[in-house]
């Protein structure tokens, strides 16, 4: 109202000139208000790889450029004002005669004309506030639409309030002309798709606006008025001619000569395409190698992180950093998608991860991203689908690492075996008769023992207590592990829950859905001394304004011992070579003189009448500066046999299979670099730790005390499902109950690190005779057995010698 009162004393001639039918339009415009908010214009999002220069994808509602007012030519402006408002630097906002004539130009209520280009600003702020984006619900969708609808209304009661606004725009806000002629340009729509001009000079030119020759800037001028019906590229007859309206408009106002305006009509419309441009927005239209799949998992883990949302990532202009390695994602996505076919039945899919920091480097799959025929939009990374098979081995040697025991550790187990104190009463077999019954974890690691790594469930952690087993996967990052069993029942056990009560002992063959990246990740952790780092694709995120976002990336955590984790890569260091099942796939790289993966296959049965048939074949591998998983399956029926997989019969692929095809992507990647892995016995600062094993907890703790070092249970690392300390965790070992059965770590740790300690519960079936402690020194005065005392008397039979265990048994153990 305050605009209204300051130019009441121009209105009034004016309504004078008309005659008293103008009176109920000056009455109210004097009594309208301007509500008007002015925000920046919608503008689009920019995802850039790790280097910050290279584009990946571009997010927008509006494709907009804003650029300021000094690099636009002065012959656009000056053709601009000759064209739309030709007295826009005498008036104050509004063109008071124009206006109220206009109002009474039609007998309808529409007005025609009479708008000046503050006021075109103003409708078009109202315009574009209501904007949707790609999550909009129907009913805000409807809602914009009523909004915009009533932005563009051409009767008398929409142009007051926008003249009103204008007039609050120059006179009350003072802003400038330059100050409305750069918020015009920048938030004007030319055709197209074109927001803005520098987006209008991009798309029909291919330059940038500063560079526009005038005949150009006419052909963008005149289809302000109409831009549908001047489209240069659809209607490039009219457009042309609308162009030397413009140019002729020029000579009006005395800014060209008719000879120079001549001399521009007579030149060609010239445009940088022959049709229209395509729209490249959302992560169907991503410019690097197929990674609409990453951007897909950029936009969704922004806004499950609550840095943006979903409004914020379509119209506020943010430059996003991510952690992709763009020629990591070309080689590898160009590698992959040569090796199998994006008609194939299952899908290929490969993250690739950094394991010092979780940085997602990569995400390559033979599929495309999108909605069309043999392309998906599916989360192929992050969705947990697919059983994870043999790679879950992985868990339950880490556990068992973790409670102390080590590689060489041996244990007997036939096939089939039949669990005695796993729930179940269903044996598990191998899939190969080379697997010997009595082995070594680092052997059955390799080889793929199901009857190992079952017995190790089963008898070492004692009557099959899976809480180590399934909580170190979860520490890992295995998140689909907390989901509830019944997602309609908060009260219902989660996945991992299920499994310890139910003591399943599938898990360490991987019956759990399992998503490719987080196995990825949690393979990572023992390549990063046992440092866990959970997945994140974003390094920084900045508005237009040039202000950071805060990106709440979960931090690192100390896992697993770095000892363990050097014990755990030393074993999945087997698995590629020999007779390791992934062998055959390293063969020639490690000919060619290659550093060695560490790593782990993995094949899932199909169900019902496939099971003969494989549902999914798994390859993880990992070394100091990367791991990636290989997951084959169908994501639409992870339990279908795969099919479609070179080198493989339909359902008979593997995880060799997997892991070929991990090679034929990562391959060339690997040969650029040489690594080492470092020996769990060399460390930084390492001190040597009292070998405790067989020792009471009193004495365990007073030994490691003296060293410097604290003692943990190793129950002590887990919980109960309502979140308290677990208790009662024992080991299988031929120490006494309730006495040290392992320690971890052992030989060598950081001075003054904490020592796990595992208690044994006694039962020594299916592990071998702890090593042996060096004998007693007898106390001063002790008893001194007299002679001949052990001497059998003459004729008496000679006593049997105790037998000699076999390997992995006790005396007195069933052989299994």
């Amino acid at each position: 109202m305050v605009a209204g009162v300051l130019v009441a004393g121009s209105i009034l001639p004016v309504v004078g000139g008309i005659g008293l039918a103008a009176k109920t339009q000056t009455d109210k415009f004097l009594t309208t208000s301007c509500d008007l908010q002015e925000t920046a214009p919608p503008q689009k999002t920019t995802l850039y790889a790790n280097d910050g220069k290279t584009v990946i994808a571009t997010l927008f509602t509006q494709d907009r450029q804003p650029v300021p007012l000094s690099q636009v030519p002065n012959y656009l402006v000056q053709a601009l004002v000759a064209t739309e408002d030709r007295r826009f630097y005498s008036h104050t906002g509004v063109d008071m005669r124009g206006l109220l004539r206009s109002a009474f130009s039609t007998g309808s209520g529409d007005t025609q004309g009479g708008s000046t280009l503050t006021m075109q600003y103003v409708k078009q702020v109202r315009y574009y506030q209501a904007v949707t984006t790609p999550s909009s619900t129907e009913a805000e969708k409807e809602a914009a639409a009523k909004l915009q609808a009533a932005a563009i209304s051409q009767n008398i009661d929409r142009k007051i309030e926008d003249a009103n606004c204008a007039l609050y725009l120059e006179n009350v806000k003072h802003e400038s002309k330059d100050t409305i002629l750069d918020n015009y340009l920048n938030i004007a729509f030319f055709g197209e798709n074109s927001y803005g001009i520098e987006s209008a000079a991009q798309n029909f030119f291919g330059k940038d606006v500063s560079k526009l020759t005038l005949p150009e800037s006419a052909v963008l001028v005149g289809a302000l008025q109409a831009p549908s019906d001047y489209d240069p590229y659809l209607h490039p007859v009219a457009s042309k001619q609308r162009r030397n309206v413009v140019i002729q408009n020029l000579v009006e106002v005395g800014k060209l000569s008719q000879a120079e305006a001549d001399k521009y009509k007579a030149q060609p419309l010239t445009l940088t395409n022959s049709s229209p441009p395509v729209v490249r927005s959302d992560c169907t239209s991503a410019v690097v190698a197929n990674a609409g799949f990453f951007c897909a998992y950029v936009t969704n883990w922004l806004k499950a992180n609550k840095t943006v949302t979903d409004h914020t990532l379509y119209t506020s202009g943010l430059k996003i950093i991510t952690t992709m390695d763009a020629k990591l994602q070309t080689t590898v996505q160009t590698s992959l998608s040569k090796a199998m076919s994006t008609k194939a039945r299952s899908t290929a899919i490969l993250p690739v991860v950094d394991p010092k920091t979780g940085n997602v480097l990569a995400m390559a799959t033979n599929k495309q991203y999108g909605v069309a025929p043999n392309q998906s939009e599916n989360l192929l990374f992050t969705d947990a689908s697919a059983a994870g098979a043999s790679t879950y081995k992985y868990f339950t040697a880490l556990a068992a690492l973790k409670a102390g025991v080590s590689p060489s550790f041996i244990l007997s187990a036939p096939s089939p075996y039949k669990p005695t104190s796993c729930g179940g009463d269903k044996a598990i077999s191998n899939d190969s008769t080379s697997i010997p019954t009595t082995t070594t974890m680092k052997d059955a690691f390799a080889r793929s023992s199901n009857t190992y790594f079952v017995g190790m469930e089963d008898k070492f952690f004692y009557q099959c207590d899976l809480t180590p087993v399934v909580q170190t996967a979860v520490q890992m990052g295995l998140t689909s592990l907390n989901d509830l069993t019944d997602p309609n029942n908060p009260k219902s056990q989660t996945v991992a829950e299920k499994y310890i009560a139910t003591q399943q002992y599938s898990f360490t063959i991987g019956s759990p859905a399992t998503s490719p990246l987080e196995l990825a990740s949690a393979y990572a952790a023992s390549a990063n001394d046992g440092t866990y780092c959970p997945p994140a694709p974003v390094l920084s995120v900045t508005n237009a304004d040039g202000n950071s976002l805060p990106v709440k990336r979960a931090a690192c955590a100390q896992v697993i011992d770095p000892q363990v984790a050097r014990e755990m890569v030393q074993i999945m260091n087997a698995e590629s070579v020999g007779v390791g099942t992934a062998a055959p796939a390293f063969h020639d790289y490690y000919n060619d003189g290659g550093s060695t993966v560490a790593g782990k296959t993995g094949t899932q049965a199909a169900d019902g009448k496939n099971s003969k048939q494989n549902s999914a074949v798994w390859y993880v591998g990992t070394t100091p500066n990367l791991a990636a998983s290989m997951a084959i399956f169908d994501p639409n029926a992870p339990s279908n046999p795969v099919l479609d997989v070179p080198g493989a019969a339909n359902g008979q692929a593997t995880g060799t299979t997997a892991a070929t095809l991990w090679m034929k992507a990562l391959g060339s990647t690997l040969k650029q670099s040489t690594w080492d892995w470092q020996s769990p016995q060399v460390m930084a600062n390492g001190v040597s730790v009292p070998n405790v094993v067989g020792e009471s907890q009193a004495v365990a703790t007073a030994k490691l005390a003296a060293a410097g070092f604290k003692l943990k249970e190793y129950s002590a690392g887990y919980t109960e499902a309502d979140g308290s300390p677990y208790t009662g965790l024992t080991c299988a070992s031929n120490a006494g109950p309730g006495d040290v059965g392992y320690q971890s770590p052992s030989g060598i740790a950081p001075a003054g690190a904490t020592v796990s300690v595992c208690l044994s519960s006694g039962v020594r079936a299916y592990v071998p005779t702890p090593r042996p402690q060096p004998a007693a020194t007898p106390k001063p005065g002790a008893a001194t057995p007299k002679p001949g005392a052990a001497t059998p008397k003459p004729g008496a039979p000679t006593p049997k010698p105790n037998p000699t265990p076999k390997p992995g048994h006790a005396p007195g153990a069933p052989a299994h």
